[in-house]
């Protein structure tokens, strides 16, 4: 629709047309405005905002002693017609500075327009004063409109209408405005009006006027005609219209003001039984405590909750997940109730098949469904089998092959977070959660296994001391089989043990890696600047490397220092000087180790370090090669590759000859030491042990060495975490993005404000913008233009919460956006960037992403997108497979990004140079799609035909705001720099 600017003064002109305000005005009479209260009133009559603006109440009491409440207000230009008093209220108006009101005759306007058949000048201004007055109507019973509308905001899958149209609308579909207000005549059928302080109905021969944020639906179908207010001027039928609008104004008035007043009253309700049930929960807290038996979830807080949340809740609790209350996410119908759980509490899920006798198998806490009725139930493992637990009643029940079949064959299975703050120590204790039994396991086994293997120096020393000079041949066949019992025991405790170490090993490393890649995507994007690609995916997969190193070590250091611990006990028993001389050659043997341990742990980091370094490179040179094969740089990269590569060998071949100096050290040292005992045997210590006592102290003695020597190896192997683990360290000391105590958005409407903002990308840097300040109304589309460097996209990074302003404020419907969830305000964003890939996969999942959208929803985005012609002539159709080697021009893949964003039908869309690879007939389509959605929509572009569809343009030049208006205006600033920039483009 084309819009007639109007302003007070000699007047404006748009479309070739002048509208003189003050001329309008003229016609009618004045009304004091240097009064506090102007009452509205006056029946057929016109009021006209011709400067400043008014604000308008609705008072509970003629005399002005009731409530007041702020209907909106009536900026210049806005007309009025005053409706009849309603049963409860009146409309008064408040004089802002520099306002102007007039109030006019229906009845001389109407004569002045009807039947007049002037032509040329006359006949322009006369048709451009009628549309200034539809316009100025418009606006009035917007600022209603608005004000009726409550807090239900309007369907994002709708039908969209515009004036001159006629629409069939089918059963269980809505439909609204993408034209300003419009005026729908039902045919046929009936529909029901929506956003105006509830619904009522409209029938055959009814009518109704609906703004940008009210709507119509029917159940059944409909046919409806649809008008402007300008359309109805030319018509003739205008006034008609209006005037029967204007009888229910007031009564809509008034039950608006009654709904928020209970409203509030339920507020105030809600919040009591809130504090009723906290206090109540906190009761059966600790009568918990006293009464053990008592089960908290039970009782407690999930007998106020819906099966599925009683269900999440009883696996969170089990996992150690904070739960917290969903109803501060926007309806998602492509996401289930369990994973908009996951989404409001931040943790992650993953739907798993059950097939087989999956109740044997333990792969943690689920939420499953029953099939008879799809009610959730939490099954839990115990006692070798799982069970479904009912998260209402509590009940147990076992599941086994005849209860089995009673369960879907999909569940949900959560993926615990790490903590907002954690360290090396607790982030690998966080990869042993749930694996309590088996590590107890392992354990035990360990101690037994030890305990049998004490029994062999006990026997050497009774066989070689007692039995073989006494020819007691059949005790020692007896003790011989007694130590074959005892090996074939301890190698039965030693297949547990690998077993417990087997699913320790696989939680491990599934728990920690998913933990460290939910950690990096909720970092801020600050974090990303200073590491590389790389670096990253290096750190990321470094868990594979340390599960890989301690799952190694772990049972032969667990084994080892069991038995290097118990055999030094022994030692003692047998002989006390011989034990402290064993002790003198452990501290000797342990201060070696740590003498090469040390030097070998500082070249490990360096060769580890230069690895991820070398990796990195590798990864950027492949990234990067076409560019260096146009620039001729392919052989500089090799040789910058091969003297980091020879770099990284030097320092392997130092590492290698640290190992081979402990290995060296390890092989000799049981030598030399048992010698040495020899020695003291013979010399010193004669005669202070018996024949028997020293062959068992010695098989003793060697069997201590032997395992501190494995100790000392294994340990060896563990120090090569340390560089790995030190890579990981800043993804787990980075602060995240959205902290605990961030508020939910809830729905937002597309309304944003940007308040005196003013940032810098360093601390004493010079600011990139200054003092950025304006409005940006639900549905609109503004531009932010400018030449380069002038802060566009470091504007639109701050909408997105990408940077934190040093002074002024972002608000999403009045909230303060770095008070809100992140995470939550963007996903009800679609976002087009310049340089935007899309996702790897087939077409069909770059478009829907990982929601659940259908087929149709595909096509439907791509077709918005004008991207059906070219997915249909691929030979594959929407399961064509794409990625860095596919073939898709760019105009291609920028249309793909934009369905990708277009599916989710957002209330909020930003456009950093999104058509920028589109030719003219492909960017109409997006714009008229992108308009249907009426969406709020941010686009940085210099396109002239981009440029000039927005409702407000905002110039930056040096970070400040140089211009801000509608594209008639600037282009009406001929010294301006938009006017300049165009004048440019069209050279």
């Amino acid at each position: 629709m084309k819009e007639t600017v109007i302003t007070s003064g000699t007047g404006t002109v748009t479309d070739g047309r002048t509208v003189d305000l003050r001329g309008l005005a003229d016609l009618g009479q004045p009304i004091d405005c240097t009064q506090r209260v102007i009452t509205v009133s006056g029946r057929n009559t016109l009021w006209l905002v011709d400067a400043g603006a008014l604000d308008l109440f609705a008072v509970d009491a003629p005399e002005h002693g009731g409530q007041w409440h702020f209907v909106g207000r009536l900026e210049t230009g806005t007309m009025l017609l005053p409706p009849p008093e309603g049963p409860r209220h009146s409309l008064v108006l408040r004089p802002l500075e520099d306002a102007g009101l007039s109030m006019l005759m229906v009845s001389d306007l109407v004569r002045r327009h009807q039947g007049d058949t002037s032509q040329g000048p006359a006949g322009d201004a006369l048709v451009a004063e009628a549309d200034a007055v539809a316009d100025g109507v418009d606006r009035g019973l917007a600022v209603f409109h608005e004000f009726l509308r409550g807090g239900e905001l309007p369907p994002r899958d709708f039908v969209p209408l515009a004036g001159g149209t006629e629409t069939v609308l089918a059963a269980g579909q809505r439909a609204r405005s993408i034209d300003g207000l419009i005026w729908v005549d039902v045919l046929h059928g009936r529909v029901a009006a929506h956003g105006q302080s509830g619904f009522s109905e409209r029938r055959a021969g009814d009518f109704v006027a609906i703004g940008e944020r009210s709507w119509v639906s029917t159940d059944s179908s409909a046919r409806i005609r649809v008008r402007s207010s300008r359309q109805l001027m030319a018509e003739g039928a205008f006034w008609k219209y209006l005037l029967q609008t204007a009888n229910s104004t007031m009564y809509l008035v008034d039950r608006a003001v009654e709904h928020r007043g209970h409203v509030e009253e339920r507020k105030i309700l809600d919040g009591g039984e809130a504090t009723r049930l906290s206090s109540e929960h906190a009761e059966r807290s600790l009568r918990a405590v006293l009464t053990p038996t008592a089960h908290p979830s039970r009782s407690g807080e999930t007998a106020d909750e819906d099966p599925t949340t009683a269900a999440c809740r009883l696996i969170a609790e089990a996992m150690g997940i904070t739960l917290v209350d969903s109803a501060g996410e926007p309806p998602n119908r492509h996401i289930g109730p369990v994973e908009r759980i996951a989404v409001r509490s931040r943790f992650r899920t993953r739907t798993v098949v059950l097939k087989d006798q999956w109740w044997r198998t333990n792969i943690g806490p689920l939420v499953g469904h029953l099939h008879k009725d799809h009610t959730p139930v939490a099954l839990m493992w115990r006692r070798g089998r799982y069970y479904a637990v009912d998260g209402i009643t509590g009940e147990w029940a076992a599941v086994c092959a005849d209860a089995a079949p009673a369960y879907e064959d999909r569940a949900v299975m959560f993926y615990q977070p790490l903590t907002d703050s954690v360290s090396g120590w607790r982030f690998l204790r966080h990869g042993v959660r749930g694996s309590g039994g088996d590590l107890g396991m392992m354990a035990l086994s360990a101690t037994i296994a030890v305990g049998l293997s004490v029994l062999v120096p006990y026997g050497t020393g009774k066989v070689l001391g007692s039995f073989i000079p006494a020819a007691q041949s059949t005790l020692i066949v007896q003790l011989c089989a007694g130590l074959l019992v005892a090996a074939l025991a301890s190698a039965g405790f030693g297949i547990l043990q690998n077993l417990a170490l087997l699913r320790v090993e696989g939680r491990f490393e599934s728990i920690l890696q998913a933990a460290l890649w939910d950690r990096l995507l909720r970092l801020p994007t600050g974090f990303f600047k200073r590491y590389s690609t790389g670096e990253l995916a290096s750190a990321a997969l470094g868990i594979e490397n340390i599960r890989a190193v301690l799952m190694d070590v772990s049972a032969t250091l667990l084994y080892s220092s069991v038995v290097a611990v118990i055999n030094f006990a022994v030692l003692f028993w047998f002989s006390v000087p011989l034990a402290l001389l064993a002790t003198f050659f452990l501290v000797i043997g342990v201060a070696v180790f740590v003498i090469l341990g040390s030097r070998q742990m500082v070249w490990q980091t360096r060769s580890l370090q230069m690895g991820f370094t070398l990796t990195d490179q590798v990864f950027q040179t492949l990234r990067g090669l076409p560019k260096l094969r146009v620039a001729n740089a392919t052989d500089r990269a090799y040789a910058n590759w091969a003297k980091r590569f020879s770099g990284q060998k030097e320092v392997q071949k130092r590492i290698g000859h640290y190992q081979n100096a402990i290995a060296v050290f390890n092989a000799a040292y049981l030598p030399l030491c048992t010698l040495i005992v020899f020695f003291a045997i013979c010399g010193p210590l004669r005669g202070s042990i018996s024949i028997g006592d020293f062959l068992a102290f010695n098989a003793g003695f060697g069997i201590m060495i032997a395992a501190v020597v494995q100790v000392t190896s294994s340990v060896t192997g563990v120090i090569n975490i340390v560089p790995i683990m030190n890579r990981i360290r800043p993804i787990l000391e980075e602060p995240l993005e959205t902290v605990a105590g961030s508020i939910p958005p809830g729905e937002l409407s597309g309304a944003i404000e940007i308040n005196h903002l003013s940032f810098a990308y360093a601390k004493g840097a010079p600011p990139v913008l200054q003092d950025i300040s304006f409005r940006i109304r639900a549905g609109d589309m503004v531009a932010i233009v400018g030449p380069s460097g002038c802060g566009k996209s470091t504007l639109l990074r701050m909408l997105l919460g990408f940077e934190q302003p040093l002074a002024g404020s972002i608000l999403y419907d009045g909230q303060d956006l770095s008070s809100l969830d992140l995470a939550a305000v963007r996903r009800q964003c679609g976002v087009v960037l310049q340089q935007a890939k899309p996702f790897t996969g087939s077409i069909l999942q770059a478009i829907t992403g990982a929601q659940n959208y259908s087929m149709d929803e595909a096509w439907e985005a791509a077709d918005m997108a004008g991207l059906r012609k070219d997915i249909e002539a691929m030979p594959m159709g929407m399961h064509t497979l794409i990625g860095d080697g596919s073939t898709l021009s760019g105009g291609q893949r920028q249309r793909l990004v934009i369905a990708q964003a277009l599916i989710r039908r957002p209330r909020i869309l930003f456009f950093d140079e999104a058509t920028s690879a589109l030719d003219n007939e492909t960017q109409r389509i997006v714009t008229e799609s992108t308009r249907s959605l009426h969406a709020t929509r941010v686009v940085i572009a210099h396109r002239l035909s981009t440029v000039l569809e927005a409702d407000q343009i905002v110039v930056l030049s040096e970070g400040r705001i140089a211009q801000s208006g509608t594209p008639a205006e600037l282009l009406a600033d001929t010294g301006g720099i938009f006017h300049q920039l165009i004048q440019r483009q069209i050279q």
